[in-house]
């Protein structure tokens, strides 16, 4: 099997300032072709760090593929390291150059001096010609042994990738595609769901992935045989409660609720307190929202309760702000405030102070009026305050998409 290394070169990854988003989309792009990655390295910006794992990668590896360092400044030494590797001298090459100066004067703009170093390319390597930046893709064989060096940039590096790399990687290898299937779940721990799945054991050819994120878990069967990929996914659903099942591979909850909500032709108001405002969010997340959604309440305190969404002071008096009575008349305030058909509204503790033994942190009551009329449900939700305000804001569009 063919071994690919992906080596990401950037000191303001490596002290947290920057996400490597790039590693999930190279390593996504090549499973999707059976190419799967074998190993990711993260480096510094130093030229004798480069180097040597250069020499390393060079031996193990069939193909590397290199990010990052590939600008014009003092701290972009990738070429510099590349070319002390291979033993090459940078070559200016007149049609790079050509294609920069292009750039520039469909931008209108002037080109800075240093931006020349660019169109200088380690002899024998390919330029990729970059439509997204002045950095080149670099591309080098010897010895049936590929590298190809990227700019870090996202936009840039995707272009490339999707344009020359993984063209020229189908054409010169035999690659088989990845057949993915993902069941998303919600409202079930990952612990449970696992136990009630776990007779269900990976085969030789096809894999069982656990996914968890706040509120959510997904589970991802991937393998090279799309029937029993299949099969794999049929025995899974017959394991997973039926109600913790939201939907499949690319679907999310607010893209379901979204078409579910625009297909309904009814429309939709949100009374929030503990979420403050980001279910509605979610909701003018999607394009098209304001055929449905017609506007919502952040009511964090008690006072905004009750003025305008007139929830009585008797009953946040005998039974707080986060519990059923209260919620209720939340929900039912901001739909007659709203003239909407539908409705949701939450009340809870997101933490990290602010909870009883009887009322913890993560306890939030969620109200909905749907299709099948009111439904309140009492909710427990773990993690810090973020996470619990995630938690409710998924399970309460969850819950109303339910009825709908």
């Amino acid at each position: 099997m063919t071994k690919i290394v992906y080596i990401s070169i950037g000191n303001e990854i490596l002290i947290g300032k920057t996400v490597n988003t790039n590693e999930a989309f190279i390593g996504s792009q090549l499973a999707d072709i059976g190419m799967p990655l074998e190993k990711t390295i993260t480096i510094k910006d130093e030229r004798e760090t480069i180097l040597n794992l250069l020499k390393s990668c060079w031996e193990k590896y069939d193909i590397i593929i290199v990010t990052g360092g590939l600008g014009p400044t003092h701290d972009d030494v990738t070429k510099s390291a590349i070319c002390k590797f291979f033993k090459k001298e940078l070559v200016f090459k007149n049609s790079v150059w050509n294609d920069i100066k292009k750039l520039y004067n469909e931008e209108n703009q002037t080109i800075p001096e240093i931006v020349k170093t660019q169109a200088e390319i380690p002899e024998g390597f390919i330029a990729l010609a970059n439509k997204r930046g002045t950095a080149p893709g670099l591309y080098y064989s010897r010895n049936n042994k590929k590298i190809f060096v990227l700019p870090g940039v996202p936009a840039e590096m995707k272009h490339l990738f999707i344009e020359n790399i993984i063209p020229m990687i189908k054409k010169q290898y035999h690659t088989t595609p990845l057949f993915q299937k993902t069941i998303r779940t919600i409202g079930i721990p990952e612990s449970l769901l696992y136990t009630k799945t776990e007779e269900i054991k990976e085969s030789e050819h096809t894999k069982i992935a656990f996914l968890p994120k706040p509120g959510m878990v997904d589970i991802r069967v991937y393998g090279f045989m799309e029937k029993e990929v299949n099969m794999f996914i049929n025995h899974l659903q017959n394991k997973i409660p039926e109600g913790n099942i939201y939907g499949f591979d690319d679907e999310n909850i607010v893209s379901i609720f979204h078409k579910k909500m625009l297909d309904s032709r009814k429309t939709i108001s949100a009374a929030e307190s503990c979420t403050g405002g980001l279910i509605q969010n979610l909701i003018t997340d999607n394009a098209g929202s304001s055929e449905y959604f017609l506007g919502g309440i952040v009511c964090y305190s008690n006072d905004a309760k009750m003025r305008l969404l007139k929830v009585q002071r008797s009953t946040i008096h005998k039974f707080g702000a986060v519990s059923r009575e209260t919620v209720k008349e939340m929900v039912v305030g901001v739909q007659n405030l709203m003239k909407s058909d539908y409705a949701i509204a939450v009340s809870g503790i997101a933490g990290p102070g602010g909870g009883l033994k009887e009322k913890p942190v993560g306890l939030v009551y969620i109200g909905v009026i749907g299709k099948s009329g009111l439904d309140i449900t009492k909710n427990n939700f773990s993690g810090n305050r973020l996470a619990v305000k995630k938690k409710t804001a998924f399970t309460a569009l969850n819950q109303l998409s339910k009825t709908l």
